[in-house]
């Protein structure tokens, strides 16, 4: 299935700048993906906001919640240029984890965590 296919088949709307998709420390579990746009991540460490990270067109934000099985956001997703995104439900997450090769799973869920090493927390 690509990316056009999904945006027919799951809730796809046009959001404006400064739309919160999610946010760090919440306990929603639905993905992302961005069809056409740009979404910023960001995450609050103390006082302090670390930016830079950026999603874009035919990029995915928003699974790790539900595919590391944690139990709230890493990250706040915030929309900073008009896009059209695409909803994946979390319950939809969940059932095609649970249909996955076990072996696949292992991989993904161990595969290096990139982002807290660009970040600069390892």
């Amino acid at each position: 299935m690509n990316i056009e296919d999904l945006a027919k088949v799951f809730p796809t709307e046009t959001m404006e700048p400064g739309t919160v998709l999610f946010e760090q420390g919440g306990a929603d579990g639905d993905g992302y993906i961005v069809q056409v746009g740009k979404v910023e991540l960001s995450r609050k460490v103390g006082d302090a906001v670390q930016r830079g990270i950026f999603v874009e067109a035919g990029e995915i934000l928003g699974v790790y919640k539900t595919l590391f099985e944690n139990d709230q956001r890493y990250f706040t997703g915030t929309v900073v240029e008009k896009s059209r995104i695409t909803r994946i439900p979390e319950q939809v997450l969940k059932d095609r984890i649970a249909a996955s090769d076990p072996f696949i799973i292992y991989c993904v869920r161990n595969w290096p965590n990139l982002g807290d090493r660009l970040i600069g927390d390892a």
